[in-house]
């Protein structure tokens, strides 16, 4: 028994021709069928235009007649209308051919119809084939295959598969020219359209600096300190390679773990954190932070410092005293001697059950009165005008392996502050860098952000307007991460939503006014 098919090397101006063997695979869409087929540019291309038969009845809106089953169809190009993609067909054996365009959309069966002519390999692989799809051909009889390659049977009657294989020349830097074969498995990024000079080093905020339409980026950081690394969410590495999807203007929460009634530790919370707490009563530095939420309505509130006043009619106070806001007035105060005009807080001493007057300069770190509000999250609870505020985590993010604030005593939400960041996906191979604890590594898809003014690392644009087939879709899967930091870190916020109105000072003598 001989063998039925041979596979060689063959170059595309072998002599000989060679019959195209029908490829049995069927197409269930006009645009499967253009995806896989070579189309010619215009009827007039090619003599033989590749021919298909639909298996099953289609209709379309552009044509009001039924294509039959086994209609045969040459396949004569492509035409753009209203936007649309059109594949251009002829229906075979009509006279005249009966002309009609068919949408990508469209579905059917179609199949490939054998095809009787003869072609030079040339011409198989130039009209009939695109790179990468195999094709069987059956050499015209009168032709010996061995005179084509000697490794080809003496007595082979079969036919041949044709695997097309192409190389491409290119130069590397320093005019060397290299041969790249077509099956090798790299990436190819055009860089002569970039808007910033290629291989040139850029900052994440000239990143953020770049038009909209750019994104999303690939980046590759070349450059990061170790103080850097720990400021932002996720820890930038060396070699990492980076997916920019885009620019985005982040509000997160500042909050201080308050225990025992002493500060603890300092936190960044998304706005978006989806923790359940109970709010409880604003906080209020001095008594002009009360005066000024009186504008809100009444305002019961407790000292949690003493206060000792020296200065007649001013009252004392000590901590845990309950007040009840009345009013703001002015009084004549004698300070060094000298008669001031004061502002102050009229107010009920819910202990004493007397009337005194609190100085608006007078600080005693004040807590609102109030009956926890909720349960609810802080973007619900935790508005604007309720802050500061101090809240209590009763139900931890679902999102979260492990929630650092579910725990804790209580805490002071200090403000809003809104953050420009970068909102990134790694894109780097495990294993190529090393595998540092990281909270991303189970959820890989996840995105994070990279707040710029935290950001001094130098990074290499590889790509712009890097297509990903799931960018619409990483909006919905940023991981939700609370940041720890210092207060000092937490003092150094310059885009804050809420801005802290001082206490009036101490009235001073007029000789030094």
């Amino acid at each position: 028994m001989h063998a039925r098919s041979c596979t060689f090397c063959s170059v595309i101006f072998s002599t000989g021709n060679f019959q195209l063997i029908a490829d049995p695979a069927s197409f269930e869409t006009v645009a499967d069928l253009v995806r896989s087929v070579r189309l010619p540019q215009s009827p007039e291309t090619h003599r033989s235009p590749p021919c298909f038969q639909n298996l099953v009845p289609i209709s379309t809106d552009d044509w009001p007649l039924m294509v039959k089953k086994r209609e045969m169809l040459s396949l004569i190009g492509l035409e753009e209308s209203h936007g649309r993609k059109l594949l251009r067909c002829e229906v075979r054996k009509t006279d005249p051919p009966l002309r009609l365009l068919l949408p990508m959309n469209c579905r059917g069966h179609f199949q490939e119809c054998p095809d009787d002519q003869f072609y030079s390999i040339d011409t198989i692989v130039r009209w009939k084939l695109l790179a990468g799809r195999k094709r069987k051909v059956r050499m015209e009889a009168g032709y010996r295959l061995r005179l084509l390659n000697p490794l080809v049977p003496a007595h082979f009657s079969g036919h041949l598969v044709l695997h097309p294989y192409f190389s491409v020349k290119a130069y590397l830097p320093g005019s060397v020219q290299i041969s790249i074969p077509s099956d090798l498995d790299i990436h190819i990024t055009e860089i002569s359209t970039l808007a910033c000079k290629p291989f040139a080093l850029m900052t994440m905020r000239e990143i953020y600096g770049m038009d909209a339409n750019k994104f999303p980026v690939r980046i590759k950081i070349m450059s990061v300190s170790l103080s850097e690394s720990k400021a932002v969410p996720k820890p930038l590495k060396n070699g990492q390679l980076l997916t920019i999807l885009r620019m985005e203007e982040v509000k997160k929460f500042v909050a201080t773990e308050i225990s025992e009634g002493k500060k603890g530790r300092c936190f960044l919370i998304p706005y978006t954190y989806q923790g359940l707490i109970l709010r409880g009563g604003r906080y209020f530095n001095a008594v002009s932070d009360v005066a000024a939420a009186m504008q809100q309505g009444q305002v019961l509130f407790q000292s949690s410092r003493d206060y000792t006043s020296c200065v007649e009619p001013f009252a004392s106070f000590s901590a845990n005293e309950s007040f009840l806001a009345l009013k703001k007035s002015v009084v004549s105060a004698q300070i060094q001697d000298e008669l001031h005009r004061v502002e102050v807080l009229k107010c009920l001493n819910l202990t004493t059950k007397a009337h005194v007057k609190l100085p608006l300069f007078a600080e005693g770190e004040f807590r609102e009165l109030f009956e926890d509000a909720g349960p609810g999250t802080m973007q619900e609870l935790c508005q604007i005008p309720k802050l500061p505020c101090h809240v209590r985590v009763v139900g931890p993010d679902p999102s979260m392996v492990r929630d650092p604030l579910y725990g804790t005593e209580e805490l002071r939400v200090e403000n809003i502050i809104v953050e420009q960041c970068l909102i990134a996906k790694d894109e780097t191979l495990p294993g190529v860098l090393d595998s540092a604890e990281d909270i991303y590594r189970d959820l890989p898809e996840a995105t994070f952000e990279i707040p710029i003014e935290k950001s001094s690392c130098e990074v290499l644009v590889i790509e712009e307007r890097f297509w990903r087939a799931d960018v619409g879709k990483e909006r919905c899967t940023t991981l939700q991460t609370i940041q720890e930091i210092t207060e000092e870190e937490m003092l150094t916020f310059s885009n804050c939503l809420i801005v802290p109105c001082p206490p009036p000072p101490l009235p001073k003598p007029r000789s030094l006014s």
